[in-house]
């Protein structure tokens, strides 16, 4: 069998935290879901999420012309007061996803609680090997120790990636928090929030 083969897994699954962030109580009109996370796990993952809240998803890819049409049918379906599951990203997601991946996927790992930056640990989020692969797990192999480390001061983060503020609104950001020197994880990504605020807004 391999000998070389190690795996530091921090895979993440979606369904389960936008539940948490319904469950938290940020209002929301509608959700755009990632397109290639739905190549896998298909349209139908989203069904049980859905049937909960009846909040208008659709899935989209990430071309402009993509993101585009998956806001114009987010737009219609708020505006018509309706509140469908759809996807807008046919070329790619298929209702059932994909089945001969997922069936690999999950004869390898199982869902575990995960610790998400910014807001914390959300049950059943992420997932970890199974212990039958326990060989491969490199945490266990190398005493990998993730540090607990605590948000700073004044970052608020958790409150910019539930939507409950803008960037504008964190007393950091373009002061202590800059892309030169980022503080927080919506600055730390190149794709966070407050690093496009900081990017685009300026040529706004």
């Amino acid at each position: 069998s391999v000998k070389n083969f190690f795996v530091l897994c921090s895979h993440k699954l979606v369904p389960p935290a936008l539940m948490a962030l319904v469950s938290c109580g940020v209002r929301l009109s509608g959700f755009i879901l990632p397109g290639h996370v739905s190549v896998m796990i298909g349209e139908k993952a989203y069904e049980p999420f859905f049937e909960s809240c009846r909040l208008p998803m659709v899935v989209t890819g990430f071309e402009p012309v993509d993101i585009l049409y998956g806001i114009e049918r987010l737009v219609a379906q708020c505006a018509d007061g309706s509140a469908r599951l759809e996807t807008a990203y046919r070329r790619a997601v298929h209702h059932d996803g994909n089945p001969r991946g997922m069936l690999l996927l999950n004869n390898v790992f199982e869902a575990a609680d995960a610790d998400w930056r910014g807001i914390g640990v959300i049950l059943m989020s992420g997932l970890r090997l199974k212990e039958e692969y326990m060989e491969f797990d490199a945490s266990a192999r190398f005493g990998v120790k993730i540090e607990d480390v605590p948000e700073p001061r004044g970052c608020r983060c958790g409150d910019v990636l539930k939507g409950m503020i803008t960037p504008l609104e964190c007393p950091l950001f373009n002061k202590a928090c800059t892309q030169a020197n980022p503080i927080g994880p919506c600055m730390v990504s190149s794709e966070g929030t407050c690093a496009a605020y900081l990017k685009y807004g300026r040529k706004r």
